[in-house]
């Protein structure tokens, strides 16, 4: 695991562009972290937050990582390093709890709700109004907005005004997984660094020397994680492998059983499914179609199961491609799940001409 004063693993561009503005006491008024989740936005944040609140004199030693204001930058009790991520309104200080007590246990872990959890504009405003205060510790103030990309275009038009005229002293750092969800006028007005997707071969590799797991999951975790070790390892719980069985044995039987019992089958598992599982389900599709066009074409390095899609030729791979594309979007406008997943196997089996 990266140190507190190391929170770059395998992101030297980002390392080398922040500890430079650094060097030269030009940290931006604000950035935006673009990346994979898991792959090191939230200890970025916090190791910018301690750079600018470090007791240490500016220059190279920033941050100490040890004095008092890095503590607190740590523990998020810092009065000047204020910080949002988003919440379920139904469960605030639950989810709070929830998400600070995993973040301080692994500054990379992914946290997810079981329902969809936004940053509420009631929250932007009183964000605001803090930093429109006298700093408490009379240097400079730090916000940091986890998972920006979560905010609905009421929070970002309330947002705008402050990132294009900072209060004296304030930082902004935004993080986001899609920074096209971000108002173009925000973006315009942050520093963007992207976190590039770490090599799968190198996820696989540590999740096999660090967490134990054998080398015919790991490869798998590794494809599935998008280039984040934080969501590697979320995806290596007991309880992640159950759910990636299900929609293996899914994809595998889908393309043979009857419609009726496809049907039957997905009302069964994706009934109580939160949107991220869901989410997750498609991604392990995903692998499972670019897999089966591998087979296809003679380049696929495991024969792998019997099922699975018969893709024919390009084209035929390409469409179902985009049918697994429409169907992930759709979960992102409120759509039940069990009827996005329906939606989209219906399709994927016209396009390879199933008549079961």
């Amino acid at each position: 695991m990266a140190t507190l004063s190391s929170p770059f693993w395998h992101q030297p561009a980002v390392e080398r562009a922040l500890t430079g503005a650094r060097d030269q006491n030009r940290l931006s008024r604000a950035y935006l972290l673009v990346g994979p989740d898991g792959a090191g936005k939230w200890p970025t944040a916090m190791w910018l937050a301690r750079c600018l609140l470090c007791a240490e004199p500016e220059g190279s030693r920033r941050p100490c990582g040890v004095c008092d204001s890095c503590r607190r930058v740590d523990a998020t009790t810092h009065p000047d390093c204020h910080v949002l991520f988003p919440i379920r309104k139904s469960a605030d200080e639950d989810d709070t709890e929830a998400f600070l007590s995993a973040k301080h246990a692994d500054p990379f872990a992914v946290v997810r709700f079981a329902s969809r959890a936004t940053l509420a504009v009631d929250r932007v405003r009183e964000l605001i109004t803090e930093l429109n205060k006298t700093s408490v510790e009379g240097g400079a103030k730090v916000a940091i907005l986890f998972g920006a990309d979560q905010m609905d275009r009421i929070s970002q038009t309330v947002l705008l005004k402050s990132i294009e005229e900072p209060p004296p002293g304030v930082h902004f750092v935004l993080t986001a997984a899609d920074s096209e969800r971000i108002y173009p006028t925000i973006r315009s007005r942050c520093q963007m660094l992207r976190f590039a997707p770490v090599a799968a071969e190198l996820i696989s590799a540590r999740l096999q020397a660090e967490n134990g797991v054998e080398a015919s999951q790991s490869d798998l975790i590794a494809a599935l994680s998008g280039g984040g070790w934080g969501a590697a390892v979320a995806l290596a719980t007991e309880e992640a492998e159950t759910r990636r069985k299900y929609a293996l044995t899914l994809w595998e039987s889908a393309f043979q059983a009857q419609a009726s019992t496809l049907l039957e089958e997905i009302g069964k598992g994706f009934t109580r499914r939160g949107l991220d599982h869901t989410l997750e389900a498609f991604d392990v599709w995903a692998y499972c179609l670019s897999r089966d066009c591998a087979r296809a074409a003679g380049i696929a390095r495991t024969p792998g199961p019997a099922g699975g899609a018969a893709i024919r030729d390009v084209e035929t791979g390409w469409d179902c491609w985009r049918i697994l594309s429409n169907g992930r979007s759709v979960l992102r406008v409120n759509v039940l799940p069990r009827s996005a997943v329906s939606a989209t196997f219906l399709a994927l089996r016209a396009r390879l001409g199933s008549r079961k």
